[in-house]
């Protein structure tokens, strides 16, 4: 509002003063000492009136005053002001300044050089952010630093994303960063606000991702805060790392209109090779059965029919500008976005504003930024719990290929529980969620000296979120009383920050030492409430009505809670740089949490630091245009395992839930009648729960060679958890048979990180220039006394209460432990196999061969050893290109999909199966079970080529109505390199086993799609 005014009032006053000023055109070229500047600023001081000059540093600026004041700038020059003093042509040539070529690094509560930074913090900015069809932030920076592996969990749009940062830290946590936007702290966990809600008897969706609010299209930069001294300012929230989030604002010149239009086409790549029809019915007659008694007479690829080509629409509108004293963004976004899957949709609508203005001579800034965004999405029955008999992908996969869909009278084919028709399972289900929030930052910069500053924020995160599913009563389950079923999952999350710091700065003595210091006081409180409402007994079978309805249902069950917690907190920080070349930083931040009881509420951490640039000494080598040492160890905690109330004696009223079987206290039971509930005491006091405490060093090393052209670090790690918070089971009996406990043990995590950019060709016709990110993890338990800890829960026929993992000291995190197989017992009859011929082979606990196993660990992780990335940029005239790889290495997937479904005793059940399965007919015995074990345990190590993108920049004329426009082609996911024998290795659905979170098991993932875009962007 401030602008607009601002704006206004100058041009109201420009009316007035007509004629009395007379106006001119200035012309120029602004160049450097080696030639044209193409793209640099030429504003008229005071006004919004710019322009920016052409590709051969030419400029033309209408309507100048005879006595104003032009300003001339450019990145990594000193800007010059020339007076106008009547003159029509001003050409300029501006000099390199030194203290700007310096890159700027945003940190917590400010910026840093890269050249007095101590702490190892990655930055990538919007030019270097990958392309392609992007959904959330993350996907931006995906093998972009080293030591960041990021991952979609699977291809769903929305899907939650992943990210790791120098290894699994910690057991509970979700160990994902804190995400910091425009300097608001984000809530840990699910902040999308729903999990995606229930298709009951299919399975729970799995949850969206905490940033798919965000608008890719809206953010300028992401830095990344990876160890003690760049993320202790941050405390308890920083223990993960710390990705901060900068938005897109306006800039000082003329104002400027841009927009940009995507459209993209997606496909399933690589189908799994199920058996078809005919293949099926020889595989019956095979296993010695009748091929009639399965020829149900049609002829279906089940695939087919639930995976289609998608189409995605993406459109981005800005406007924006400033002057010397202020400026502003509004923009606004839309994406529609179809999944590959049928009834799969995400539809994204944002709007965002971004404004600074300053007062008083430049000693008062106001700014605010603001995000608003609703999320519509639609989600097919691909459950992350899903079983056998009703999960879309598993039914596709295990459903006969010679039934057919319609029966005579149109309605579906359902002819069993055990195995659904996947068309019925689409067709008879719903899913919908929605969420609305906003994320508003209001804040204020006081100058009070030249070297003292104040500095106030106040932000806050809400979001209201829905998830309804429902199932018709037409749906063959013996759930659905024959009257249809539907769950309303409703959330409101709220998350409001208030922070504020002081900042002192100051330059002193003969070699310009700085000292800065900041000393500020942050409070979070996080509110949650939810409602969820099951019902039973429709009137209709019409989905639209059951899921937006409730006045059609007849029987209600809900039940509703509230949640509230605080964090409070004290940081200090003080850097000392002396000549710029030797760097000191110390970190301390108090955090207090209503998490813990009153024994241990508040934690005390902090980090120390030092960086030594050689390169600035006389006598250093001159070959190296940068060499600087940096070495810091620091303590900070978590407390991100641990939900809200924990420490306290709880109780719950329980009005029980839709289940196959009566519940005891209280729900609607088998017949769709209501149960009252009752009075539950669920929870011990415990007032000793602390924080976990994450210990870490960190030892870089950052160069630069060849006038800088080639840059990169290297980097050493060592973090240790202790005293990590874990769901324990309690000592039986008790009425609490789980509870938080600080389990005595570490988790240690400790790696080296290489960085490495080099500028190969560089002239005024071609360039091309490399990045290249390596980092290597080493994970392990150590000093962990207690029982084994299983997680990694297997679904299948035959499976209840299988695991395939197991945490127990001297083993990685999410290590396998499986029965070792060996192979399968000789078959002398292939027509006639004995109940002792091809079965399984183990290793028993004597290392011996026996049909009966004893589980062991296997030497595998889900954990890769090696994460890398790998892109090319080049640059013809006005044609550019980029090329980007990134892969994982000395990881191990758990195939449940293979253990479930793939095995030949579902093949003789009459489930269908895929090609690698027929080699096992006659060579193994139909009635084998197919036990957890090494069988179905697999590499999943890859190189993917994520990203190609080719582009076109159309050089423009002077009186354009653009001023820039650019093509643009792209292609995602176009290969990947894998043993992996599942659709895409890059999965990890999480099947968690008494509330410990697992990783690295396939099962019924939403495949991962390959798309190829056609997209625009305009400037006017």
């Amino acid at each position: 509002m401030k602008i607009t005014l601002l704006r206004g009032f100058l041009f109201i006053g420009a009316l007035l003063c007509f004629g009395m000023v007379k106006a001119q055109t200035v012309t120029g070229t602004v160049s450097d000492a080696s030639g044209p500047l193409p793209g640099a600023s030429v504003v008229v001081k005071g006004t919004t009136n710019g322009t920016q000059t052409d590709f051969d540093g030419n400029y033309t600026l209408n309507d100048v005053a005879a006595d104003a004041v032009i300003v001339f700038s450019y990145i990594g020059f000193a800007s010059q002001e020339i007076p106008v003093n009547g003159q029509t042509t001003i050409n300029v040539t501006l000099q390199e300044d030194a203290s700007q070529l310096d890159e700027v690094v945003v940190v917590g509560y400010g910026t840093q050089s890269r050249r007095t930074s101590v702490g190892a913090v990655e930055s990538v900015k919007a030019e270097e952010f990958n392309k392609g069809v992007i959904v959330n932030p993350q996907q931006l920076i995906q093998g972009k630093t080293a030591g960041v592996q990021i991952s979609a969990t699977t291809g769903e749009p929305g899907a939650a994303v992943n990210v790791r940062i120098r290894g699994t830290a910690s057991v509970r946590s979700n160990n994902n960063p804190l995400y910091v936007v425009d300097g608001i702290p984000l809530n840990g966990g699910n902040t999308s606000g729903v999990s995606g809600g229930g298709n009951t008897d299919i399975g729970t969706a799995a949850a969206l991702d905490p940033l798919s609010f965000l608008n890719p299209a809206d953010i300028a930069s992401i830095d990344i805060l990876k160890d003690a001294s760049a993320t202790a300012i941050y405390g308890s929230r920083g223990a993960n790392g710390v990705v901060l989030i900068t938005t897109r604002s306006g800039s000082a010149g003329k104002s400027t209109l841009e927009f940009s239009s995507t459209f993209s086409v997606g496909y399933v790549p690589n189908q799994l090779d199920l058996l078809t029809p005919d293949q099926f019915l020889q595989a019956q007659t095979d296993l010695g059965g009748t091929a009639s008694d399965f020829d149900f007479g049609a002829r279906n690829s089940w695939q087919d029919e639930i995976y289609r080509t998608s189409f995605t629409q993406n459109y981005n509108l800005a406007y924006g500008g400033g002057n010397d004293s202020g400026n502003y963004r509004i923009s606004f976004g839309y994406q529609d976005q179809e999944g590959e899957v049928e009834d799969s949709t995400f539809d994204r609508l944002t709007a965002r504003f971004n404004a600074s203005q300053r007062f008083f001579d430049d000693k008062l800034k106001l700014s605010t930024q603001a995000t608003i965004s609703n999320i519509e999405a639609q989600r097919p029955p691909i459950a992350d719990n899903p079983n056998a008999r009703g999960d879309l992908l598993a039914t596709t996969w295990a459903f006969n290929p010679t039934q057919p869909i319609f029966n005579d009278d149109g309605s579906f084919n359902q002819p069993t529980f055990e195995t659904r028709n996947p068309l019925a399972v689409l067709g008879l289900t719903r899913n919908i969620s929605s969420t609305l929030r906003a994320l508003i930052n209001v804040g204020a910069e006081y100058k009070i000296t030249d070297n003292l500053k104040f500095n106030t924020n106040i932000g806050l995160d809400k979001s209201t979120s829905s998830a309804n599913s429902a199932i018709s009563s037409l749906f063959n389950s013996e759930q659905t009383f024959g009257q249809g079923r539907a769950t309303f999952f409703e959330v409101d999350l709220t998350n409001t920050t208030w922070e504020s710091y002081i900042n002192y700065n100051k330059s002193f003595g003969p070699n310009d030492n700085v000292l800065d210091i900041t000393l500020g006081h942050s409070y979070q409180e996080f509110v949650a409430e939810n409602i969820t409402i099951e019902a039973a007994n429709f009137r209709t079978t019409d989905l639209f009505q059951m899921v937006n309805n409730l006045a059609s249902a007849q029987t209600f069950s809900n039940q509703s809670s509230l949640t509230r917690d605080e964090l409070q907190s004290f940081f200090l920080r003080t850097n000392y740089s002396i000549q710029g070349k030797y760097n000191l930083s110390g970190t301390l931040r108090i955090d207090g949490s209503s998490r813990f009881g009153g024994n241990n509420q508040y934690g005390t951490f902090g980090a120390v630091g030092a960086a030594w640039t050689m390169s600035e000494e006389d006598w250093f080598p001159e070959f190296f245009d940068r060499f600087k040492l940096r070495v810091a160890w620091g303590v900070t905690g978590n407390q991100e395992g641990l939900g809200a109330n924990q420490f306290t004696r709880r109780e719950r009223f329980n009005v029980g839930n839709i289940d196959q079987t009566p519940p005891a206290t209280g729900g609607i039971d088998n017949g769709g009648t209501f149960q009252p509930g009752g009075t539950l005491f669920v929870a011990f006091e415990d007032p000793d729960l602390r924080w976990e405490e994450n210990e870490q060093l960190n030892i870089g090393l950052d160069f630069a060679i060849l006038d800088s052209r080639v840059s990169g670090s290297l980097e050493y790690y060592s973090r240790i958890t202790s005293g990590f918070l874990l769901q324990v089971q309690s000592a039986q009996p008790a009425v609490q048979p789980f509870a938080f406990q600080n389990v005595d043990g570490e988790i240690k995590n400790s790696g080296v990180e290489f960085n490495l950019n080099a500028t190969i060709v560089e002239n005024e016709d071609f360039s091309w220039d490399t990045n290249f990110n390596v980092g290597y993890n080493d994970n392990i338990i150590q000093n962990f006394t207690g029982q084994p800890i299983q997680t990694g829960a297997i679904n299948g026929p035959g499976l209840t209460g299988a695991f395939a993992q197991q945490l127990e000291n001297g083993q990685p995190l999410f290590s396998f432990f499986l029965n070792d197989w060996r192979g399968l017992t000789p078959v002398a009859d292939p027509n006639n196999i004995g109940p002792t011929e091809g079965v399984n082979i183990f290793l028993d606990a004597n290392g011996e061969e026996s049909t009966v196993g004893t589980p062991r660990f296997v030497g595998e992780s889900a954990l890769p050893d090696v994460t890398l990335g790998f892109t090319q940029n080049f640059r013809y005239r006005n044609w550019d290109a980029s090329i980007f790889f990134n892969g994982q290495f000395g990881q191990s997937i758990y195939s449940n999909n293979r253990n479930a479904f793939f095995a030949i005793g579902n093949l003789a059940q009459g489930r269908n199966v895929t090609a690698d399965v027929l080699p096992f007919v006659g060579a193994e015995n139909p009635l084998n079970i197919a036990e957890v074990s090494s069988r179905f345990l697999e590499d999943g190590s890859f190189l993917r080529l994520q990203n190609v993108t080719v582009g076109h920049n159309f050089p423009l004329p002077e009186d354009s109505l653009f001023s820039s426009l650019r093509i643009f082609a792209s292609g995602q996911n176009l290969f990947v390199i894998t043993d992996y024998s599942g659709q895409d290795p890059e999965v990890s659905v999480d099947r968690n086993l008494n509330n410990v979170p697992s990783l690295g098991i396939d099962l019924t993932a939403f495949p991962r799609p390959t798309t190829f875009s056609l997209g625009f962007n305009a400037t006017f």
